[in-house]
């Protein structure tokens, strides 16, 4: 069996983030804690920045969830949100391939490898409380959730794929 078709079968969970700026870092936090559970079924990544990397590594996956931190109006720190690519439908735009974001980048996808691309991708976003100080400690309100963020997205991980 080659590579592409193990990958087809299988879960990636991908944290996006900072590590030293406090709480932008929860997604990959969060992926090294559930790569530590050793989980047969699920691949487990990490990257800095999202772009034509996330591109690169989310290809021939079943279904991909991203991790990532978010900062709304209305969330409190901690909150957990799971939203699909259709979520992000307005934010897809054509900039620069050196600055793309996470949507653009699944657009991007879309149309120039389609049958690599992910059957479900799911974005795991976390109400963040601080995106601005350096630090490489999340936030106290933010650590304490973390086994219930963990909880949430493995519970995404294990449902059955909707594509």
């Amino acid at each position: 069996m080659t590579e592409t078709v193990a990958k087809g079968r299988r879960t990636l969970i991908i944290g996006l983030g900072n590590l030293i700026v406090s709480d932008d870092g929860v997604g990959i936090h969060v992926t090294r804690k559930i790569r530590e559970m050793s989980i047969p079924s699920i691949d487990v990544d990490e990257l800095p920045a999202s772009g034509l990397e996330l591109l690169d590594a989310i290809l021939d996956y079943r279904k991909v969830i991203v991790v990532d931190a978010i900062k709304t109006e209305r969330g409190n720190p901690g909150d957990v949100y799971a939203l699909r690519e259709e979520d992000f439908e307005e934010t897809v735009h054509g900039s620069s391939p050196h600055g793309i974001n996470v949507a653009t980048a699944f657009a991007l996808g879309r149309k120039i490898v389609p049958e690599r691309m992910p059957k479900e991708v799911v974005f795991i976003a976390i109400e963040a409380e601080d995106l601005v100080n350096v630090s490489e400690e999340l936030t106290a309100t933010i650590s304490r959730s973390l086994p219930k963020i963990i909880e949430f997205v493995l519970r995404v991980a294990n449902e059955p794929t909707r594509a």
